[in-house]
């Protein structure tokens, strides 16, 4: 999985693509035809009778260990069921003659290789993010979720007022071939996923043992050489880097998102380098590293009541950032069992 979701969008881009076919002729939506949402569950069940203890469940931030819905703190998540069957399911028939779900993915796989694995990135991403939820003991935020709803709700009106269509319902029905109330159904789960994840990878930021640091990245020994003689005068790291520096950081005076143990050079120089100190130059590739650690905060402990507050102020000040959410990924796709081979074998 390579693909770096918008968290996770793609499902719904899809159906918003899909209302673009050809309209029929122009009549008005009237305001009051939208559907209501109604807020999906992150359920808390019953304490189990005592019975002899199973493996360890790791704390979001802890060391990795693969984990199930049935282990996460006592807390199940729901998530819709798929539909029962097989590769040999089928979608539609000619004659009599059946077209099954594993050749429509394998077409679909040939013609948009990245759009199919996209999605079922998202799929993956999404129930690690509703088990992380209920770890943490996090419901669903219902302002949140209730803004994203009526924000692609608002997209789907425009639609179908561009479309003439006579209301929302006749318009979903028309285009997408869906009945309102579960097309609603699935916008409410995605824009939940969607208010959840990010409160999901900064809480496991913020709870890993990590290094916030700044960077300055130059790829010819020249610049090596200005760097290392500005920053002996003692010029400020912030400043060198904004002048210097090759990378994006540079805008940011070289921060970057927080670092977590990794294999990058970027992080085992964070994690090898005392607070406070700058390392360098390191090779990275064809560029040259310098790295100034700024602080080791300790990470945050406990469920979401006692997280929560600081992840909400630190989300307020700084969005999550596509460094900080390939780490939390990486993180989560050795901490789950995620097994993509049942797909693997829809295709072959």
């Amino acid at each position: 999985m390579t693909r770096r979701p918008s968290l996770p969008g793609a499902a719904a881009a899809l159906l918003l693509a899909a209302c673009t076919s050809s309209p029929p002729a122009n009549r008005p939506v009237p305001s009051d035809s939208r559907p209501v949402a109604a807020a999906p569950e992150v359920v808390a069940l019953e304490e189990p009778e005592a019975e002899a203890p199973g493996p360890a469940v790791a704390a979001p931030g802890g060391a990795d260990a693969e984990v199930s819905a049935e282990d996460a703190r006592g807390v199940e998540v729901r998530w819709p069921q798929d539909v029962e069957g097989s590769a040999r399911a089928v979608v539609a028939t000619v004659a009599g003659n059946p077209i099954g779900v594993g050749e429509l993915m394998s077409k679909w796989v040939m013609r948009d290789p990245d759009a199919v694995r996209g999605l079922l990135d998202d799929l993956i991403l999404s129930r690690i993010v509703l088990m992380e939820a209920g770890a943490l003991g996090l419901e669903p935020p219902v302002d949140d979720v209730e803004r994203i709803v009526n924000e692609r709700l608002d997209g789907l009106e425009s639609q179908a007022r561009a479309a003439g269509a006579p209301d929302l319902a006749t318009f979903i029905r028309a285009r997408l071939g869906l009945e309102p109330d579960p097309f609603l159904r699935q916008l409410n789960e995605e824009a939940a996923v969607d208010a959840l994840a990010p409160r999901c990878v900064r809480a496991w930021l913020l709870s890993s043992d990590r290094r916030e640091v700044r960077a300055i990245t130059v790829e010819e020994p020249a610049a090596v050489d200005e760097v290392q003689a500005r920053l002996a005068r003692g010029e400020a790291f912030e400043a060198v880097a904004r002048d210097l520096s090759t990378d994006g950081s540079r805008e940011d005076g070289g921060r970057v998102p927080a670092l977590v143990r990794g294999e990058s050079v970027l992080a085992r120089t964070a994690f090898a380098t005392e607070v406070g100190e700058v390392a360098g130059p390191v090779r990275e590739g064809e560029a040259y590293l310098f790295v100034k650690v700024e602080a080791a905060p300790a990470p945050l402990e406990g469920s979401w009541d006692r997280v929560g507050p600081a992840v909400d102020r630190s989300l307020r000040a700084r969005r999550v950032e596509d460094p900080e959410f390939w780490q939390w990924k990486e993180a989560m796709t050795r901490r789950y069992d995620v097994d993509t081979e049942p797909f693997l074998g829809l295709i072959r």
